[in-house]
């Protein structure tokens, strides 16, 4: 990974072959790589529990052990306990108030771009232990991961089947489910599964999940984008007017009032942030595609990124094209 001028800089790419069985389709992957996973496992160390067995029985008994052999494989290539690996994949389950996000859905000529930051508290050693996982089948795009070396689930990525899924936090006055799906996995599994935007749209409103979430799933066509905002067993949809920016931060707008929180910097801001990507993109036409530079400045806009934001992607589900980019400062 090397640094640029800009604020921001690309971060590596990983081809994974899902054709491969878990237990060795990680095996090529580069010692380099392999220490950055170490590196961000290190970082979590503090925000996971002490004592995973409650959470790794919670996650067989939901996902009937769907992950397991990945996260072994994966645990093995990094030399770490598969025990600390699937415990990191809960990390929003367990620690929602830690995270932030702001996302950006616009129609442009080639159907919707999506551009979004990632918040996340360890933001310089995520930052620097980013990765864009690509994973193929028959040599083709099945989905893209923008994780991090033994990212099992996902906060952000891209299906070769014409969608994207971004999740942004959120808190929910109803408690969390005990029988909820984990939220980063069930977004893998929609990434993985679904073959179309409407699939995903069914699988991401009616699973019941661990906890709350504002999960934005983007298509082809520019019609096609919404927020679905979710506690752990209720959903709202909300779907822009028109041609307008679909824009989401950290609150609820159909399953709940707005509002905001002066005891965690990302909830106190999430509508400010909203109101100022609102009003940035307010003159944005269909007939337009912005440029990645011009998304990238309203990413990193004093009035946008936060102190946690850690990672910068833009995805283009029609083409099936994404990048990651982080802040360039972490890596100096």
């Amino acid at each position: 990974m090397s640094t640029s001028a800009t604020p921001w800089t690309e971060s590596p790419v990983l081809t994974v072959a899902l054709d491969e069985p878990a237990t060795t389709r990680y095996e090529h992957v580069p010692e380099s790589i392999r220490e950055l996973g170490r590196n961000l496992l290190d970082g979590l160390a503090t925000q996971l529990p002490q004592t995973p067995d409650p959470f790794l029985r919670h996650v067989i008994a939901t996902t009937d052990g769907r992950f397991d052999a990945e996260t072994r494989a994966l645990a093995d290539i990094l030399t770490v306990p598969w025990q600390e690996l699937t415990v990191a994949n809960l990390a929003y389950d367990i620690a929602v108030s830690l995270f932030g996000c702001s996302t950006i859905a616009l129609p442009t000529p080639s159907g919707p771009v999506v551009a979004r930051n990632m918040d996340w508290p360890q933001q310089d050693i995520l930052a620097r232990s980013s990765c864009l996982i690509r994973y193929t089948e028959k040599g083709r795009l099945k989905f893209a991961n923008a994780g991090w070396p033994g990212a099992v689930g996902a906060v952000t990525g891209l299906s070769g089947n014409g969608f994207c899924v971004t999740l942004n936090a959120v808190l929910s006055s109803e408690p969390p489910s005990t029988d909820g799906y984990p939220v980063l996995l069930q977004i893998r599994r929609v990434l993985e599964d679904a073959d179309n935007f409407d699939a995903a749209l069914k699988a991401l409103s009616e699973q019941p999940l661990t906890t709350s979430a504002l999960l934005t799933l983007v298509g082809t066509d520019n019609d096609q984008r919404v927020v679905i905002e979710r506690s752990a067993n209720r959903c709202a949809l909300r779907w822009p007017e028109g041609d307008a920016p679909l824009i989401t931060t950290n609150d609820y707008r159909e399953l709940a009032r707005p509002q905001t929180s002066d005891e965690v910097e990302i909830y106190e801001t999430t509508c400010s942030r909203f109101d100022y990507l609102t009003s940035f993109f307010e003159s944005h036409s269909p007939d337009t595609s912005p440029t990645n530079d011009h998304l990238l400045y309203a990413l990193t806009e004093p009035s946008v990124i936060q102190s946690i934001t850690a990672q910068h992607i833009i995805m283009h589900p029609a083409s099936s094209r994404v990048q990651l980019f982080v802040p360039t400062r972490y890596l100096t």
